[in-house]
């Protein structure tokens, strides 16, 4: 018997339906385990990102430094190299490059890290170098840490006690609540950002961090308020803390990539059913 149009049509719509609903699960997929970003197009996103890192405004320099974390390549890497031992006239950018080197973990490039640590004129720069130190090979940074004391400023002392926490070592918080309450302005707000990113998890795990906070990563904190935390930390076994703490990073960091990918996602689609 021959369908009558209406039932024609109503499977008709079932059909494109269901053929836009294959295609907006594929698209999704594509976009949560496909790099889709210019950086991770190959060639042409790692040309794209020389050419950043080569713009004569630093604030390009920096992000094209950033962006490199997140999808490594070694002609950017080789680049900033380049820039960390003197190519790069703007400390601001060093700093970047450094920093991403050291997020980057790749242990080639010590070396480049070590002599910032060693001849860079910015202190800003070298403390950024000794926390990449610490995160690319935490036993070399330990033993320059241990052998650099005759040349060592505040901005050293503040890096290797911002490596150490990194490294989950509580040792030498007692120099990072001086320098959080020091008279130099740039070093109290590294210090407190420090504090924050890194002793803030340890209170937390323990229920020790004052609820009603509102302090963020952007602000320096007031002396009263070093005095708190550090009253808190007296009271408790942080270095305990952190150890058990560090036995769950790698996990955090799978969970922290899924967020990215799901973000990326959900903005690729976004994009795909709104954009121009």
């Amino acid at each position: 018997m021959e369908l009558g149009i209406s039932e024609k049509i109503t499977r008709m719509k079932k059909w494109m339906l269901g053929i836009a609903g294959v295609l907006v699960v594929g698209v999704l997929l594509a976009i949560v385990f496909i790099d889709q970003t210019p950086a991770g197009r190959g060639y042409q996103g790692r040309d794209a990102l020389l050419r950043q890192m080569r713009s004569p405004n630093r604030e390009e320099r920096k992000q094209a430094a950033w962006a490199a974390i997140e999808y490594p390549n070694q002609a950017l890497e080789e680049f900033m190299v380049r820039g960390v031992l003197g190519d790069e006239p703007e400390a601001n950018v060093r700093e970047a490059y450094v920093y991403a080197l050291g997020n980057l973990g790749d242990r080639r490039h010590f070396a480049a890290i070590e002599t910032a640590i060693d001849t860079d004129p910015s202190g800003f720069v070298r403390a950024s170098a000794w926390l990449a130190a610490a995160r690319v090979d935490p036993r070399h940074f330990r033993t320059l840490a241990e052998t650099r004391t005759e040349t060592q400023t505040p901005w050293d002392r503040l890096g290797i006690a911002q490596g150490l926490l990194c490294l989950g070592d509580v040792r030498d918080l007692d120099e990072l609540f001086r320098q959080a309450r020091g008279d130099d302005e740039a070093r109290r707000y590294i210090a407190s950002r420090v504090l924050y990113k890194w002793l803030r998890p340890l209170l937390d795990a323990a229920g020790c961090w004052p609820a009603e906070s509102d302090v963020t990563s952007a602000r320096i904190w007031p002396p009263e308020f070093i005095d708190e935390i550090e009253k808190r930390c007296a009271g408790l076994d942080l270095q305990a803390i952190a150890d058990d703490t560090r036995r769950h990073d790698a996990a955090a960091a799978r969970v922290r990539r899924y967020v990215m990918r799901i973000t990326r996602a959900r903005e690729g689609l976004v994009s795909l059913l709104f954009g121009e």
